[in-house]
């Protein structure tokens, strides 16, 4: 059931699958739109009325200009839980969508059940700075560092096919991209389609890099579960460490050779552990 809500500039674009059980809202990552999610939505949406979205900047989103914040894509989502009449709802982030939903557990703590942060951090820091970088220039982009720092965008070399074979790189594995082509080529053509370029990337980018929970992250009451792959090169597990110090009764879980797409790869494994701990704690409870 497609659905759009404005906020702050941008169309939010979401779907809800499934018509029983507690609400789950799954927020996406970097530059990902819901189709990122296509390993989740059938198996969530058997237990739960599953809500995905498109964080802005992405999928079929606006793309208004940057740069964002996870602030205000936190906002953004939780105006799609009013736009559904959805008044608590478990929610589940993946890399940036785990940023994002910090940052719901924070700033609305009455809208979220239980917590799912994934393949995420609390604040960026020198490696992921590296990375950032590292990513920009195989891309012809411009600094993410500058855009933070008010730089201008000199965009004209940008080559997002080249960020993206970068991206899933970092994200997944050799052997699952070899025997995986034909699908991430579709997933390619996918995000090109969407209009998604280069500026909405960077104002993304920008989200992730300003990103800093660590003084809220003591206050969220939700029961919530951190997982880290322990083979991640984007989001090293040491920051799901840190994630789970700081929040109160947090449980930790490492997939063991999971990768940062451990969602996509190890989707049965990621998929109970999440399932399991919200069947854990029903939002009636």
């Amino acid at each position: 059931m497609p659905n759009t809500r404005e906020r702050d500039g941008a169309s939010i674009y979401y779907e809800q699958h499934g018509e029983a059980g507690d609400p789950v809202l799954l927020v996406m990552g970097l530059g990902g739109d819901m189709q990122f999610w296509e390993y989740q939505v059938p198996a969530f949406a058997a237990r739960h009325r599953a809500f995905i979205l498109d964080n802005r900047g992405a999928g079929r989103s606006g793309k208004p200009p940057g740069p964002y914040s996870t602030v205000q894509m936190a906002d953004d989502a939780v105006a799609v839980l009013d736009d559904a009449k959805i008044e608590r709802a478990h929610v589940v982030g993946l890399s940036m969508g785990g940023m994002i939903a910090q940052q719901i557990a924070i700033r609305h703590p009455a809208r979220v059940g239980a917590l799912v942060l994934a393949a995420t951090y609390a604040r960026a820091d020198a490696g992921v700075r590296q990375v950032s970088e590292a990513g920009a220039a195989e891309a012809r982009l411009p600094s993410p560092l500058a855009l933070l720092s008010g730089g201008a965008l000199d965009l004209r070399s940008a080559d997002m096919s080249a960020l993206f074979r970068f991206m899933m790189g970092l994200v997944l594995s050799p052997e699952f991209i070899q025997k995986e082509k034909e699908w991430l080529r579709s997933l390619q053509e996918r995000l090109l389609a969407s209009g998604a370029g280069p500026e909405q990337l960077l104002a993304q980018v920008a989200a992730v890099l300003s990103h800093d929970a660590v003084a809220g992250l003591s206050q969220v009451s939700a029961p919530t579960l951190v997982m880290t792959g322990t083979a991640d090169r984007l989001v090293p597990p040491h920051h799901a460490e840190v994630l789970a110090e700081l929040i109160p009764g947090a449980k930790l879980v490492r997939i063991e050779g999971g990768t940062h797409g451990f969602n996509i790869e190890m989707r049965d494994r990621f998929n109970k552990a999440v399932l399991d701990f919200l069947a854990e704690h029903p939002l009636a409870s």
